[in-house]
């Protein structure tokens, strides 16, 4: 089963692109038969890429805080079922629904706006149930080919070929996780539930707010448009990196822009010339906290990988 293993390593064999197809494909097409957890898993380790160490390693703590997040908004605000019992909730839904009757928590609340002690509360419990159980499942879903991992130090160590796989072919593997997540979903949940399903899913990790990071920026004096370089009177937080490639909020890849500029790149990429302007930001901005998980090459990595994503890096604003 795998479900009990506390550590395992990743087979030492050679892996090609093919032999990756196969065993993720397996994956999805076999994970999802009594609950949501696994493919809950493969969500966010697809979002955790950004925030791998030099070796690979991602944490627990790292990874449950992707899990909680999305389960608390699929469960919470948008009351969506994770197990195939019509009569009976999954440990995941009783934690996040006992935890929002206890804090009296409106149900239209994202995972953002609960206070900073009660997300991480939320994730600790999500944590020791995904320790417990999950990780050693997942393991031997993949047969031990995609990671090795610790459940006493809290760590999983992907393989670089899987990291390598799940940049260059992220958005495929997102949208396939995201339609065998609904096909489940689509069995146990109600007609009104499921309203716009693939939409919900795909922005389950979207945040409300992105001031946050506003302010960081403009602490550190960024108050001109990044892209037009114009002064902002109204302020826009873009990805530069689209989210829609990253879904994950790291400081390193938000600039200020313009509304014009905002709305006109949209879901699109800025040529290379913007890339080395927001390299020399972002080595100003590296003694900031949230820089931690910033690498250069990992940003450069990033864009390239996004380009064989489907993501046109041509943009640029109007003269």
């Amino acid at each position: 089963m795998g479900w009990d293993l506390s550590v395992a390593e990743a087979k030492n064999v050679y892996l090609t692109e093919t032999d990756l197809w196969r065993y993720t494909q397996q994956f999805l097409m076999n994970a999802t038969h009594t609950t949501t957890y696994k493919h809950m898993l493969m969500k966010a380790l697809l979002e955790c890429t950004t925030e791998l160490s030099d070796s690979g390693v991602v944490t627990f703590q790292q990874i449950s805080r992707h899990v909680t997040k999305m389960y608390w908004n699929l469960i919470v605000k948008h009351g969506l079922r994770q197990v195939n019992q019509l009569e009976k909730l999954s440990s995941v839904e009783k934690t996040m629904l006992t935890f929002q009757a206890t804090h009296e928590i409106p149900s239209t609340w994202n995972f953002d706006r609960l206070p900073v002690q009660q997300q991480q509360q939320l994730i600790r419990n999500v944590n020791q149930f995904y320790k417990k159980y999950v990780y050693g499942s997942f393991y031997a879903s993949f047969e031990g080919t995609v990671y090795s991992f610790n459940r006493k130090e809290e760590w999983v160590k992907l393989v670089p070929s899987y990291v390598i796989f799940f940049e260059r072919y992220k958005r495929v593997l997102m949208n396939v996780t995201n339609y065998q997540l609904a096909v489940f979903l689509e069995k146990y949940n109600t007609r009104e539930a499921m309203e716009r399903i693939l939409n919900k899913i795909e922005f389950v990790s979207a945040r409300q707010s992105l001031d946050e990071f506003k302010q960081i920026l403009l602490s550190h004096g960024h108050s001109v448009c990044f892209y037009c370089m114009k002064p902002l009177k109204q302020i826009h937080v873009d990805h530069f990196i689209p989210w829609s490639y990253i879904q994950n909020d790291v400081l390193w890849n938000f600039v200020l822009a313009c509304p014009t500029c905002n709305t006109s790149k949209n879901n699109r990429m800025a040529k290379i010339d913007y890339l080395y302007v927001l390299l020399e930001r972002n080595h100003e901005l590296r003694v900031a906290e949230q820089m931690e998980t910033y690498k250069e090459t990992k940003l450069i990595h990033l864009y390239d990988y996004a380009v064989q994503n489907g993501f046109e890096a041509n943009w640029a604003p109007r003269a």
